[in-house]
């Protein structure tokens, strides 16, 4: 039981090496989703279920568990999180993971099995937590390994475009209560002066909700129909607040605030990282943005981007190679693997795979750089007869109608506990008052992009805020509208002051939407097609057009119809850069 600087002691495990030392390099993981007997029906008490299963060892990064780690010379190191499982305290969703991730890397540096050669690696949560303690600069943290997390949580991924991401809270929240700790429990029981029996009450109930929601998606429509999913407001959510009360904290933050800077960990992060993501990977993102920003400010960053969603980075057959202990052995080792040499970057030339048992990784491509070297911005201008043209040119306005109380469905995307991926849109289309698409020519020969979407629209609306979606699609020669990308903006947080600016009647307002990255090649004999509508539930939270800033307080009551407009003429073009990779 590691004491952090308050007191409070996390459950840690530590690992060591058969033969050698005495002192060895060290990896560390960090996970809020418990390092003990997974089927043990005591995972929070010491004296009984506090063992690894014997078939998935403290599995980690790759699948990876203490075994192989100990068997290539290193400590391995595995924590519960701060009021998960076996840790004490309170969990707080990544609030303490700075902090408790260095005084548990200062413990480390106090032991007499390290040689102060120490690594950081997990995913998904894990990756999150890593990157966390990457970012407090700890003098014995030399690399770290970090796939599908987010390096800067609040930002990136609860409020992509300043939109509430909202399937993936409910379903994580809910679905993480069982973990959290005997002491958690105890602290949000006292803060809310509720009983022992309420809270027993309150999970069941919770566990309950939770198969409702998760039900839902085979809905006719999908969603939209289940009080679950449509209840208001998001504040005070019943049953998960209870267990989880930091969930009010999390929605209700809705610009970049002190709040959410201190949850960007990789402003600080200043060691050698490896990057994984997916192209459909919640993290996406988060993920590029780290390797990003790291990589111009301090080197030494590798990048890998695969296909399809999230969770086929726990396949085998997803890697071209296995690179977790030739990049640890290389920082941590100083021994000379092959890993630096070379480029860069290496992804999928493939964003989605349909049959991933039977993928095998030997098409990946290599670049110095994401995006990569050659790509240049190729601009479709959205017109008011409804085509995508290389040409801006005066055109009609186009309105649609939305209803925050009739939502357009999620189907297919980047998610994480619904279905995810290139999903076909057509059943969408027979909704009264989808919103509006448009399509280009059809494409002669192929046509491959590589890197970052954006479309900018010129905007109106009669409500004091809204969102506004945007979809890229293939309409393939059959018909199928195979959605690519996603992206959101509410309206008025649309530029970078931080401070709410109302739409008001009359006036028009240019807006970009950010529809993440992607490689993919549109097929000749396909349409590129971009669609824009106002909401895609539940995978974004529904703005509810009353122009209240904290969308998390509002209730039915609040909620308006919006007429919102898209403009194109010369003065005010609406388009989408898509970037082209020339000869692909």
């Amino acid at each position: 039981m590691v004491p952090m600087r308050d007191g409070v002691c996390l459950n840690t495990f530590v690992f060591l090496p058969e033969s050698g030392g005495p002192r060895f390099p060290v990896i560390l993981q960090r996970t809020p989703y418990g390092i003990t007997l997974p089927e043990s029906t005591s995972k929070t008490d010491c004296e009984n279920g506090w063992l690894p299963d014997p078939a998935q060892p403290l599995r980690g990064s790759l699948l990876r568990g203490w075994r192989q780690i100990v068997d290539n010379g290193y400590v391995a190191v595995y924590q519960d999180t701060r009021g998960r499982h076996g840790s004490e305290g309170e969990d707080r969703v990544y609030a303490d993971d700075a902090a408790d991730g260095h005084d548990t890397l200062n413990w480390i540096a106090q032991q007499d099995w390290t040689n102060q050669q120490v690594g950081v690696s997990g995913s998904s949560a894990g990756a999150t937590t890593a990157l966390a303690a990457a970012s407090q600069r700890h003098p014995s943290l030399r690399a770290f390994f970090a796939q599908v997390g987010g390096s800067s949580i609040y930002d990136d991924v609860v409020y992509e475009g300043q939109s509430i991401e909202m399937e993936r809270l409910w379903l994580w929240v809910a679905n993480n209560i069982p973990g959290l700790s005997q002491s958690h429990r105890e602290i949000a029981m006292h803060a809310q002066g509720l009983s022992g029996a309420d809270m027993d009450q309150a999970a069941a109930a919770a566990a309950e909700r939770y198969a409702r929601l998760d039900a839902a998606k085979a809905g006719n429509p999908p969603f939209i129909d289940s009080d679950d999913w449509m209840r208001l407001p998001l504040n005070d959510y019943p049953d998960f607040t209870k267990w989880q009360p930091y969930l009010n904290e999390i929605i209700t933050h809705p610009a970049p605030d002190e709040f959410r800077a201190q949850h960007n960990f990789r402003r600080t992060i200043e060691i050698p990282g490896f990057h994984v993501t997916t192209w459909f990977d919640i993290f996406q993102t988060s993920v590029i943005a780290a390797f990003n920003d790291i990589q111009s400010r301090v080197g030494d960053q590798r990048l890998w981007i695969g296909p399809n969603a999230h969770y086929f980075v726990y396949e085998e057959n997803f890697w071209p190679y296995d690179p977790y202990f030739k990049w640890f052995n290389h920082w941590l080792k100083g021994e000379s693997t092959g890993i630096m040499d070379s480029p860069t970057v290496f992804y999928s030339p493939r964003a989605w795979v349909k049959a991933p048992n039977d993928y095998v990784a030997d098409d990946w491509h290599h670049a110095d750089t994401w995006p990569p070297a050659g790509v240049t911005a190729s601009r479709l201008y959205l017109e008011g007869a409804g085509r995508l043209s290389a040409n801006n040119s005066d055109g009609h306005a186009r309105t649609f109608s939305y209803d925050p109380k009739s939502p357009n469905p999620t189907i297919g995307g980047r998610n994480m506990s619904i279905d995810s991926g290139p999903r076909d849109q057509r059943e969408l289309y027979q909704r009264a008052n989808y919103g509006l698409i448009y399509r280009g020519e059809v494409l002669e020969e192929n046509l491959t992009i590589g890197g970052e979407v954006n479309v900018t629209l010129h905007i109106e609306s009669d409500c004091p805020d809204t969102d506004f979606v945007a979809k890229l699609i293939e309409l393939e020669a059959d018909g199928t509208a195979t959605l690519l990308m996603d992206g959101v903006v509410r309206a008025m947080f649309r530029d970078a002051s931080n401070e709410p600016k109302y739409l008001e009647p009359g006036k028009i307002y240019p807006i970009t939407i950010n529809l993440a990255h992607i490689h993919h090649t549109f097929l000749a004999g396909s349409q590129i097609q971009v669609d824009i509508t106002s909401s895609n539930f539940p995978r974004r939270a529904r703005n509810t057009n009353s122009g209240n800033p904290i969308l998390a307080h509002d209730s039915n009551a609040d909620i308006r119809v919006a007429t919102n407009t898209i403009h194109h003429s010369k003065n005010y073009p609406s388009f989408v850069d898509l970037p082209v990779v020339p000869g692909a």
